[in-house]
């Protein structure tokens, strides 16, 4: 009987991921299309990773999972190694790195929906169009980051690309990149305290850390620096930040993470099971807004 029939297992890879809302979209969608399936969450340590990988991954246990920070690249690199996974789309090979994974019979297939869904949400949600003219400063070059900035810089080289990272391991890989792609190269800044004048030269400005998930952190920019024109993009999605709220306050245009969120989802919704993109995405965030309602 097709009821008696097991679950087929999703989730989402990270670690410390118990604030994630992906389970509450991917769950929606599946209610919605009749699949009998469950998308739970796969948090664990570094150490746990290569036994996860070959005791539940490729002996079959999972058909398919989520990566997030943070093991995007990690993944990457261990799937290659231990299952020959294969590169399924442009962005896992020019980034490095991979949040989605299709386990089939006899193939582990890797692909990465970040860039995509930012490039979508940038332009239908923002509605900013990279181009000539002011530039574009990025906070945070790991992870999102990371694949937002090789995204930003395959444009071409009139864009102008701001990054700025505490951690400079990170922008030292990512001007490496840059250099070794013959991409344009990178403006790295080099402390907080250049930010308001960096600023001044730029028409978009990209939150890809952390910083305003929780109240009381501080803003990854001095609020008071931004300015008419400028448009604001917070990848944080579980709250409304101090950044996309004084944005606002000022008469900007600031959007949050929640329409990338949504994109990135549904098209790994739609590798799995092949159910369409834009129906996928009206579930789920129908779903993700239900979850959030009551969040500060």
């Amino acid at each position: 009987m097709e009821g008696s029939k097991e679950k087929d297992i999703y989730g989402l890879l990270g670690m410390n991921i118990s604030y994630s809302l992906s389970p509450a979209m991917h769950n929606a969608a599946f209610r919605h299309y009749g699949i009998n399936a469950e998308y739970g969450l796969f948090d664990m340590g570094e150490g746990s990773l290569r036994g996860f990988f070959s005791s539940r991954v490729l002996e079959g246990g999972i058909r398919g999972f989520n990566v997030t920070v943070p093991y995007k690249m990690k993944a990457r690199e261990m799937l290659g190694d231990m299952a020959g996974a294969s590169a399924e789309d442009e962005w896992v090979e020019l980034t490095g790195s991979v949040n989605t994974v299709k386990l089939q019979k006899d193939k582990v297939a890797m692909y990465n929906t970040d860039v995509s869904g930012f490039a979508r949400s940038l332009k239908e949600e923002a509605g900013f169009e990279p181009s000539g003219g002011k530039g574009i400063l990025l906070l945070g070059a790991g992870g999102a980051g990371r694949a937002i900035c090789i995204y930003l810089g395959t444009l071409g080289s009139s864009v102008k690309i701001r990054v700025f990272d505490p951690d400079t391991d990170r922008t030292a890989s990512l001007e490496d990149y840059f250099r070794d792609k013959g991409l344009e190269p990178l403006c790295v800044i080099g402390s907080r305290e250049e930010l308001p004048e960096i600023m001044k030269e730029c028409g978009l400005v990209i939150n890809a850390t952390p910083l305003g998930t929780r109240k009381g952190d501080m803003p990854p920019v001095p609020l008071e620096a931004l300015q008419s024109g400028m448009v604001i993009y917070d990848l944080v999605y579980a709250r409304e930040t101090e950044l996309v709220k004084s944005a606002k306050d000022k008469g900007l245009k600031a959007v949050d993470g929640r329409d990338m969120l949504v994109n990135q989802g549904a098209l790994a919704f739609n590798i799995w099971t092949g159910k369409p993109v834009e129906e996928v995405k009206q579930v789920m965030k129908e779903a993700l807004h239900s979850a959030l309602e009551g969040v500060e």
